[in-house]
């Protein structure tokens, strides 16, 4: 796909084959700086050491980075949206290759605490991912981030490592793991609490305001459900939420499947709310949430990682690039 044209002949999101199930978005749009942004993000993967053979890049290429980043941050100037993509694109390949095979979970994390450390004195680190962490980390300074700035989202980035281990740990058996349980574990490990942070680098620290916490949460639902949805096939030999839903209520498949759509739709429409609900101060930031909880799901209706075969998503007949503030220059367009 090379232009935003192409991708307005492209609604609704699916495969070509007959599908039973639909999601509707409305706060969909595509940054402008997406392919440029794919293709500097790729280059400097490449340039890190990051992308040693043809499969790894056959691998990141199908991530669909014009897309990871640019639907999900579609606001950002240039410079903040390559930095961005950087460091989400770094955190799916990171997740794929280390943190999913890591057997010393200590390692880990002293890696990471150091990378994200303020003052890195003289750094020497080999690890490529590291080194690839700690560049990124550079860029935030650059940006003006403060030191509790920094320190917060290596909390976060902790957190998220592990519950991930913990869900790898568990993630093949589903015996007697609740739905629910899964979900909630699902929030975490999604990982929009982190991004949610990168979104507005002057916010502060929204962890403080308990409506701000509700956003991020119903933002992170919203993700995770729709990964779930369409990683039934892709992830059949792990814990999916339709799985565990359809087990809970003794019903088949498709109602199953029913079910988690129309629980994403009622968290859609959550998220809204609460956003209307933010103090003056964070309705720019809450405009935000709602493109990025709305973009990361649209994205995986593009994506070649995963099987759209059973569900369609719904867009507007067009998706505009994005421009200029949220609140100020973009209106939210509805679904045709």
């Amino acid at each position: 796909m090379d232009s935003v044209d192409e991708l307005q002949t492209r609604t609704p999101a699916s495969s070509r084959m007959a599908v039973r199930h639909e999601l509707s978005l409305s706060h969909v749009k595509l940054s402008p700086y997406a392919y440029e942004v794919e293709r500097e993000t790729i280059a400097w993967m490449d340039a890190s050491g990051l992308i040693p053979d043809e499969h790894c890049l056959e691998s990141v290429s199908n991530m669909a980075v014009w897309g990871y980043a640019g639907f999900s941050h579609p606001f950002a100037n240039s410079e903040e949206l390559l930095l961005y993509s950087k460091y989400i694109t770094l955190w799916l390949l990171w997740d794929d290759v280390v943190v999913e095979r890591a057997t010393d979970l200590r390692a880990v994390l002293h890696g990471m605490a150091n990378a994200f450390r303020w003052d890195s004195g003289a750094w020497q680190e080999k690890d490529l991912y590291l080194r690839a962490w700690r560049s990124i980390v550079d860029g935030y300074k650059e940006l003006g981030v403060s030191p509790d700035y920094l320190c917060r989202l290596n909390r976060k980035m902790a957190t998220w490592v592990k519950t991930v281990a913990r869900e790898n740990h568990s993630v093949y058996s589903a015996s007697v793991v609740n739905p629910w349980s899964h979900l909630r574990r699902r929030l975490v490990t999604i990982g929009v609490i982190p991004t949610a942070q990168l979104l507005d680098l002057d916010v502060g620290d929204v962890d403080r305001l308990p409506t701000a916490r509700r956003v991020v949460m119903a933002a992170s639902a919203i993700v995770a459900i729709v990964n779930e949805l369409v990683s039934v096939e892709k992830d059949a030999d792990r814990v999916n939420l339709v799985a565990l839903v359809q087990n809970r209520h003794q019903c088949d498949f498709e109602s199953a499947y029913d079910r988690v759509v129309g629980l994403c739709r009622a968290e859609l429409a959550k998220l809204s709310t609460l956003v209307d609900a933010l103090p003056a101060g964070l309705q720019e930031w809450g405009v935000l949430m709602l493109h990025m909880a709305e973009g990361f799901s649209y994205w995986h209706f593009v994506c070649p990682r995963y099987d759209r075969k059973r569900i369609a998503c719904w867009i507007p007949s067009t998706v505009p690039k994005a421009a200029g503030s949220p609140v100020a220059g973009a209106v939210p367009v509805v679904v045709s």
